[in-house]
């Protein structure tokens, strides 16, 4: 007997299809809790920027069609996060844009402190 399923057999198919139902909602109740706590949604917003999904992929040589595949990645993330939690996209940009600005903020004050040494 074939383990394969038989696409000809409705009750197969219909199987198979409450499989691939049961699938996704684990998938999106697992993104869900992802994007519950700062720590997952750090995660993927790095993801995203490692993707270059804010950025273009043209390059003058075949390297262009790695960025494309890379960047089409950050955008199928950025699908199912916002199919899951359409706020928790934004609340990551938030997040990343305070971050950034305490970095900031902290670089400066790393440089002030060095200028006021050695003066």
């Amino acid at each position: 007997m074939s383990s394969a399923p038989n696409a000809a057999d409705p009750s197969q198919v219909k199987q198979a299809g409450r499989k691939d139902q049961d699938r996704a909602i684990r998938f999106a109740r697992d993104l869900k809790a992802v994007l519950g706590t700062r720590e997952g949604r750090n995660v993927l917003w790095h993801y995203l920027g490692a993707c270059k999904v804010f950025e273009s992929v043209w390059h003058p040589s075949a390297l262009i069609h790695a960025q494309a595949g890379r960047q089409d990645v950050g955008h199928e993330i950025m699908k199912d996060i916002n199919d899951t939690d359409q706020d928790a996209f934004f609340l990551m940009m938030r997040e990343a844009r305070d971050a950034a600005r305490r970095d900031e903020a902290e670089r400066a004050a790393v440089q002030q402190t060095k200028k006021d040494t050695t003066a």
